[in-house]
C-alpha cells in the first residue's frame, strides 16, 4: 500500500547543518574539476569557469577524461587521474541520491526519504552525512594537489603542446 507522506524538514540543526555542509563541499569539488579544465587546457580562470558554466559534475568529468588523454597520453598520469575521477564519480552519486531525494513523513510516522530507486529510507544520520562530506573534501584536495604540485603538474611540466 502507497504511502501517505507530507513533505517535512527536520528540527535537527546538526542533521541540517551535516547536510548544508554536504552540498558546500560538492560545490568545491566541482570548482576544482573546473579548475583541472582550466589546467589541461592551458585556460584563463575566468575561461574555464564561462566555458563550463552550466555543467555539472559527470559532464566535466568527461571533459576531464577527454583532455586528459589529449594532453597526458597512455601512461600512469592519465591512470592516476582517471581512478581519482571514478572515486569522484561515486562520490558524487551518493551525494545525488541524498541531496536530490524529497524528505517526507506520514502522519505521526517517523521522518523518511525517497531515494532515487523510489523506495522509502531512513534519513541519513549526521555521521553519515559527515562522513560523504569528507570523502569529498579529500577528493577536492587530492584533485587540487595533484594540479597544482602533484603528478599531474608534473606529467603536464614534460609534456609539450599537442600539435
Amino acid at each position: 500500500m502507497a504511502k501517505m507522506m507530507m513533505f517535512h524538514v527536520p528540527e535537527d540543526n546538526d542533521l541540517l547543518a551535516a547536510y548544508g555542509e554536504l552540498s558546500l563541499r560538492h560545490e568545491h569539488l566541482t570548482h576544482i574539476l573546473r579548475m583541472t579544465i582550466k589546467t589541461l587546457a592551458r585556460l584563463e580562470v575566468s575561461e574555464a569557469l564561462d566555458a563550463t558554466a552550466y555543467d555539472g559534475a559527470a559532464r566535466l568529468r568527461d571533459r576531464i577524461r577527454a583532455l586528459a588523454r589529449q594532453w597526458l597520453g597512455e601512461g600512469e598520469a592519465l591512470l592516476k587521474l582517471q581512478a581519482i575521477l571514478e572515486r569522484c564519480k561515486r562520490a558524487t552519486e551518493k551525494r545525488n541520491d541524498l541531496i536530490h531525494s524529497v524528505w517526507g513523513k506520514e502522519l505521526d510516522g517517523e521522518p523518511f526519504r525517497r531515494g532515487n530507486d523510489h523506495s522509502w529510507q531512513p534519513l541519513p544520520t549526521v555521521e553519515e552525512l559527515k562522513a560523504l562530506g569528507e570523502e569529498i573534501r579529500i577528493l577536492t584536495d587530492s584533485l587540487n594537489d595533484a594540479r597544482l604540485m602533484g603528478f599531474l603538474a608534473d606529467a603536464l611540466a614534460k609534456r609539450s603542446l599537442p600539435q
